[in-house]
């Protein structure tokens, strides 16, 4: 009889699963391949990125330019300029912080945009009158004063700055008179000297000249004045410009910002008042006091 055999019970073992990971040396060669791809990609942008820095400066001293002097290509139905802007309505430009001054509105330019800065308060936009004294101007009305703001800041923002954080850099004249503002841009990789964004504000104060014809011009008593805002001078009323060429037969003022103003002629008790829009290309302002008869003759 043939022997039983038992079946013997089959072990069973289990697969071992072996989990792969990265030494320490992987990883390292892994993270700078990163920062390698990382600075190429960077470098690849930075063009790109300085000159939106670059166009987004050129349209803030767009911006403020046009702020504190109105757009340059406005006019009325008959071809004439209409100026607008801060200059305009004020009669100055708006104020730059001396190295004394240390409040905010005066650094950010916050006459242009703030209207809970210390003019728009005590100068809002209205029609004044000219003074009574020394000479009766209290006839002379003109519309002035604070309407803006005339400026959007970014929302979020309370100061105005350029693309790199810092606020436009004033250029004043020997007066003391703001005369442009403008933007350095820093320099880049390839540059040796920083380049300047400006823009010019000279425009907005300009000369005034005429002349007034006379029928006897050395016996004739002859003076004229323009009238302008300058809440510098004066929150009430409009500030008188004197001539500054003494001649019967002429007149000359300096300095008078562009905007909506009055020039008056007196001559011999009578007056004259001419409402004018000034403007850097305003041509001579004339006054016409010759009899019929006269100029007739000539």
């Amino acid at each position: 009889m043939a022997p039983i055999c038992s079946a013997q019970p089959r072990r069973f073992i289990p697969h071992r699963r072996f989990r792969s990971g990265l030494t320490l040396l992987e990883l390292m060669v892994v993270l700078v391949i990163l920062a390698i791809v990382a600075t190429v990609a960077v470098q690849s942008l930075q063009p790109q990125v300085d000159s939106e820095r670059f166009d987004s400066a050129a349209r803030l001293l767009e911006e403020i330019k046009v702020a504190t002097l109105g757009p340059s290509q406005k006019f009325q139905l008959d071809g004439t300029p209409i100026v607008s802007g801060f200059v305009a309505d004020v009669g100055r430009f708006p104020r730059i912080a001396t190295s004394d001054e240390d409040s905010e509105e005066f650094l950010s330019l916050g006459e242009l945009w703030s209207n809970e800065n210390q003019l728009a308060i005590q100068f809002p936009f209205q029609f004044r009158a000219g003074p009574e004294q020394p000479v009766d101007y209290s006839t002379i009305r003109l519309p002035c004063g604070w309407r803006g703001p005339y400026l959007q800041l970014p929302i979020g923002t309370n100061q105005l700055v350029d693309p790199w954080g810092r606020p436009p850099e004033p250029v004043v004249d020997e007066t003391g008179t703001l005369r442009q503002l403008q933007i350095t841009i820093p320099l880049s990789n390839n540059q040796t000297e920083p380049q300047v964004l400006a823009a010019n504000l000279s425009g907005g104060k300009v000369e005034v000249t005429g002349k007034v014809l006379l029928d006897r011009p050395e016996s004739a008593t002859v003076r004229i004045a323009l009238l302008s805002p300058d809440p510098n001078s004066s929150l009430t009323s409009l500030a008188v410009y004197d001539d500054e060429d003494k001649q019967p037969g002429s007149f000359l003022f300096r300095g008078v910002p562009v905007g909506f103003r009055a020039i008056v002629a007196d001559v011999n008790g009578k007056r004259e008042i001419k409402y004018l829009q000034i403007t850097p290309n305003s041509p001579p302002v004339v006054f016409d006091f010759q009899s019929r008869a006269s100029a007739i003759n000539e």
